[in-house]
């Protein structure tokens, strides 16, 4: 398991601001490492490692009981090279930052409904506001220095851009797809035949005002079920195996804005209009090029990071408890 790839804890700048997981209170300090006499305590540890695993669950991956180990080491290893950037960070003469730490504090506050809120956060954690905007500052610091003092020479050249594109050519076949929007008159299941002949007598009527010019999207908002209805029933592109069957299939025969007979789903009937269709086709150099540029941009500053971390680390005294 290869879980360094999950944490870009010190390239993303905030290292445990964003965990809000921070220093703990002073008395109950242990330590995890030193960095040149700096500490980092357990409690910052442990709440960047929760952090992790909490992310991981949101991507839909359970992070194993035998793995944390592994995790908690390298979560350790990011730290201390974090600790390592600040430091070197704070000799850099960087200048006042007073104005981005500020700004980035109060982006985090704003992440809470309510003030309320954001402090019963902090209590949770025994993490004070000061600690906090402590932590926040050093995010600051790190990611200040890297685009001054690391990243500002990294140029990515047309050659590099057009190589990625031909190495990656297979992966870049889109299916075909279309855009569409739809009206649906809802039923249960163990709807009455009689409560769905009515659902289907008041589409029919509606398909007839659309197919008699009405504006579909007014008649979607007027009367569609579906949480579509604000947007005009628009549903946005979908490909193949996105939407049921029944209703995936209705709309593929369709030409552009053309009317759907009434379509029967379990969720109830529907009528489509096709509003777009994009046919199956590789990606062009120009229509990705502007990703492959941020992609390669990203793995040369991974690259560049890793070794001033690395010549950093030569010359630091650390200590692993």
């Amino acid at each position: 398991m290869d879980t360094r790839k999950g944490f870009s804890i010190v390239c993303a700048g905030l290292i445990l601001a964003l965990a809000l997981g921070c220093s703990g209170s002073e008395a109950a300090q242990k330590y995890a490492a030193k960095v040149n006499g700096a500490g980092i305590n357990l409690t910052s540890l442990e709440a960047a490692v929760n952090n992790f695993v909490e992310n991981q669950k949101m991507f839909g991956v359970e992070v194993k009981e035998e793995d944390k180990d592994k995790i908690r080491k390298d979560v350790l290893e990011e730290l201390i090279s974090a600790e390592l950037l600040y430091q070197e960070a704070k000799k850099a003469g960087l200048g006042d930052l007073g104005k981005a730490i500020d700004e980035q504090y109060e982006n985090i506050k704003k992440g809470f409904a309510s003030e309320e809120e954001f402090k019963k956060a902090l209590k949770e954690r025994d993490v004070s506001e000061k600690e906090l905007k402590d932590d926040v500052e050093k995010g600051v610091y790190i990611s200040t220095f890297l685009e001054k003092n690391i990243y500002n020479n990294i140029v990515v050249t047309d050659a590099e851009k057009k190589e990625e594109y031909e190495k990656n050519k297979d992966k870049l076949d889109i299916p075909e797809h279309v855009r569409a929007s739809h009206i649906l008159i809802r039923t249960e299941p163990g709807t009455s035949e009689d409560d769905k002949n009515a659902a289907k007598e008041k589409m029919d009527e509606l398909r007839k005002k659309a197919l008699a010019g009405e504006d579909f999207a007014e008649l979607a908002k007027a009367n569609s079920n579906d949480g579509s209805a604000s947007n005009g029933g628009d549903l946005g592109y979908f490909r193949r195996g996105d939407m049921v069957k029944p209703f995936e299939d209705a709309a593929f025969a369709l030409q552009n804005g053309e009317t759907s007979e009434v379509i029967e789903t379990q969720f109830g009937c529907h009528i489509i209009r096709l509003t777009d269709r994009k046919e199956a086709h590789t990606l062009t150099y120009s229509e990705v090029e502007k990703d492959i540029e941020s992609f390669v941009s990203n793995r040369h500053r991974n690259e560049e990071l890793g070794k001033f971390v690395e010549d950093l680390r030569k010359s630091a005294k650390i200590k692993i408890y």
